[in-house]
């Protein structure tokens, strides 16, 4: 302690005269009776230390202080008026105004607005020196002495006594201030704290600053409350931000559940349709052979029935043959001779026919599988976790290559070993092709065993088109077989509702087994008929449900042997299997991706992919075997001349041999070859007119194996054949007795032997004529 005062004295001796004298004369009795002034003046020493050196050196000129507002720093004279004058914290500073008429005009100043600086201020107690506290409660202002002394009124109530430069702030309750009762002290000095010391995380006083904790780090406590409550507040913000970032993620958390449960519906519901396929292709299969071993069996008990009535018609020949020589033993003369040369002759007959009546004697025998394949068919499909970003980030053309690139990869690592088996039915089937042929046409569907001879020069991973998708066999058109022109082998599906009987149908194909099928359009139905035109079964009605239809118009199978139809005026797609049970649909009706405005054909690829013609909307839209929509071409830009009688009305539709789309446009008469990426036009050709080249609403399409393309040349009566970059090579003219000029060609298919067959629509005006209900509109030439 001594050490301190020692410092107090040598920092006292820097401050003015007046001050230094003042504090001197009191400084023994103060700092034995009264700790706490002792404490006080020190404070005052080491502030007055800390004050610029204007304020020490003389007055201040300026009215106010222009000093920023330190959040860190304790209330200063500065920041307050001062409603008796000076602002300075010297006591002996402010006792000399009182006696120096010169300086209290300039220390007075800075003194509240409406204080005179010349009104003479004492203590209230003794009357004599300047004060320099006041009582918060007494309102009275006392100096340094009285209000320290152990007598006084204030001392004994135990007032809040505030130094007389500090002012209470409006309506604040005494003892809410200085907080004077609440006042914590040194543990080590027993002085008040001040500071607060960020390294130790305590409270400090001003010996602690000196002494103990001069290294460290301290702010005052008013500073660091402030501070402190500036970071509780922050604190407080990042709860609250924290909260609503938590309550953000478990929001997120339940769309993404949701999400979830939505899409391993969906995973499910895919699953189920692919498994479907194989589990349909496979019954289909079994079908297929079994229908087959028993054509095979007819076939061959048909021929040894015939074989062995031939052969009791020769035993009963010779029978009578015989009986006639025995009979002719007791003839005489001539008539001996003559029954002798009519027996031998009968019995060589008879000898003859019985040596070229030879039967190949031949087996069925059932060619197991490739078993390997079982183990491909368990590694078909997976399923695996892809970044949304990844997901949603592909455009158009991009997805259809990165799905094409997908289905390449699946493709080459889904190959089957080839197959080395063979039919050994001698004599009875057609010699087969080696189908390790490099080059060569994926397989059937039916018979892995059977491969085609045309050879593809595109990229294996691009859907192609084919004649009859899923066919094990080269399909060729072929001329017609009537000598006379429009005359066709024959007819079948007459006006009407029944079975066998349609009205007014558009859509038209061919399936694997050779069986036509037929979108019945006024009847909303499906007609599946036999190679020779015989009726076999249908499917459907008039409705917006599943398996439903309201306008079917174009139709086609795929690999898989499913039949997809266009719902028309329901804008949709729907596909079923086979024998008619309904698998999925998709498409609504509207502009955007994946919707229709009146769709009218289909066609498939090799891949699976089905493209359809959405007429309203001026555009082709491709999609996946599910029904996933992949890209879409607009015919707005394919009208450069500006010749056309409005824009592209696209309506019938298939892919070549080197994976083009082919698109006819029926209220333009020509057609469009597109590439496979749905990116650009090719190929345009064709103008209204009857002539060679010339169009007139051409309507259905369709490629064979050789990549030509036959189209349905409506309004001309006739069907065009073209090369695959859509040059002419001939036309069939079907024109014919029984059909007049209302009866049109509306869609073209061909027969696994290469035939034409050719669905004919009759205008609406004539769909009910008596007249017509004895036209037939399918025809096979």
């Amino acid at each position: 302690m001594t050490s301190f005062a020692n410092m107090t004295q040598s920092l006292a001796a820097s401050l003015p005269a007046t001050s230094t004298s003042s504090s001197s004369a009191n400084h023994g009795a103060t700092d034995q009776e009264d700790p706490l002034g002792m404490s006080n003046i020190i404070c005052s020493l080491l502030e007055n230390m800390n004050k610029p050196s204007t304020m020490q050196g003389g007055p201040s000129n300026s009215s106010s202080s222009t000093l920023p507002y330190d959040i860190w720093a304790l209330p200063s004279c500065s920041s307050l008026p001062n409603p008796i004058g000076s602002s300075s914290r010297d006591y002996g500073s402010t006792s000399n105004n009182n006696n120096n008429a010169s300086h209290s005009k300039e220390d007075n100043s800075s003194g509240s607005p409406g204080t005179s600086s010349s009104v003479s201020i004492t203590c209230f107690r003794c009357e004599e020196r300047t004060p320099t506290m006041r009582c918060l409660e007494c309102n009275d202002l006392f100096c340094h002495e009285c209000c320290h002394k152990v007598t006084s009124d204030c001392q004994l109530r135990e007032h809040t006594l505030l130094p007389i430069h500090q002012i209470s702030p409006i309506g604040a309750r005494p003892n809410s201030v200085t907080n004077d009762k609440e006042v914590m002290y040194c543990e080590l000095h027993c002085d008040p704290v001040r500071y607060y010391c960020e390294a130790c995380i305590i409270f400090i006083c001003q010996e602690c600053t000196l002494w103990v904790h001069k290294d460290h780090c301290y702010t005052p406590i008013k500073g660091a409350l402030d501070m402190c409550r500036i970071g509780v507040f922050r604190a407080i913000e990042d709860t609250k931000t924290g909260t609503k970032a938590i309550k953000t993620a478990i929001d997120r958390a339940v769309a993404m559940s949701k999400a979830y449960e939505k899409e391993t519906a969906e995973a499910n519901m895919k699953i189920r349709k692919a498994m479907r396929c194989f589990a349909q292709a496979i019954e289909d299969r079994e079908k297929y052979l079994l229908d087959k071993v028993e054509k095979m069996r007819q076939a061959k008990m048909n021929d040894l029935t015939d074989h062995m009535n031939t052969l009791r018609g020769i035993l009963a020949g010779l029978a009578h043959t015989n009986e006639t020589l025995v009979r002719s033993m007791d003839s005489e003369g001539i008539d001996l001779f003559m029954a002798k040369e009519k027996g031998r002759a009968q019995v060589d007959y008879f000898s003859c026919m019985f040596k070229n009546m030879y039967v190949n004697e031949e087996r069925i025998m059932f060619i197991p599988p490739n078993y390997d394949l079982v183990d491909q068919i368990k590694r078909q499909c997976d399923l695996q976790l892809a970044p949304v970003n990844a997901l949603h980030s592909l455009t158009s053309s991009s997805t259809l290559q990165s799905r094409q690139s997908l289905l390449q990869s699946l493709q080459s690592a889904q190959t089957f070993s080839p197959l080395t088996y063979q039919m050994s039915i001698t004599n009875s089937l057609r010699s087969l092709p080696d189908y390790t042929t490099s080059h060569t046409r994926s397989t059937n569907y039916y018979d892995h065993s059977i491969s085609s001879s045309i050879s593809m020069e595109s990229n294996p991973a691009r859907g192609i088109g084919q004649a009859i998708p899923g066919y094990w066999m080269s399909v060729s058109v072929k001329p017609t077989r009537s000598p006379v022109p429009g005359v066709p082998m024959f007819s079948f599906g007459r006006e009407g509702q029944d079975e066998g009987q349609v009205s007014r149908p558009w859509g038209l194909c061919v399936d694997r087994e050779g069986n036509i099928i037929v979108a019945d359009r006024r009847n909303n139905r499906i007609q599946i008929f036999n190679n020779r035109g015989e009726f076999r079964t249908m499917f459907g009605s008039k409705g917006t449900g599943p398996g439903e239809f309201d306008l079917p118009a174009g139709i086609t199978t795929d690999t898989y042997g499913r039949i997809i139809v266009i719902d028309k005026d329901n804008h949709r797609v729907q596909i079923f299997t086979s024998s008619g049970n309904f698998i999925l649909k998709f498409g609504s009706f509207g502009k955007e991706c994946g919707q229709f405005q009146y769709p009218w054909d289909v066609a498939v690829n090799t891949l699976g992919n089905i493209v359809v013609t959405d007429t309203r909307n001026h555009r082709i839209q491709l999609f996946t075997s599910d029904g996933t929509y992949i890209t879409k071409f607009v015919f707005e830009g394919a009208n450069p001349a500006k010749l056309l009688k409005g824009p592209t009305t696209p309506r019938g539709v298939c892919f070549t041999t080197s994976g083009n789309i082919i698109v006819s446009d029926f209220e333009n008469h020509r057609l469009l070859m597109v590439d496979p990426t749905l990116s650009k036009v090719l190929h345009c050709v064709g103008r209204e007119g009857s002539g060679i080249g010339e169009l007139n609403r051409p309507s259905g399409i369709v490629t064979d194996d050789d990549g030509r393309i036959i189209v349905a040349d409506s309004k001309n009566h006739r069907v065009l054949v073209f090369t695959s970059e859509l040059r002419i090579l001939w036309a069939v003219d079907l024109k014919s007795p029984g059909l007049d000029d209302k009866d049109r060609p509306s869609d073209v298919a061909l027969t696994p032997e290469g035939y034409l067959v050719v669905l004919f629509e009759t205008l609406p005006d004539t769909a009910r004529d008596i007249s017509s209900h004895g036209k037939q509109y399918i025809k096979v030439y």
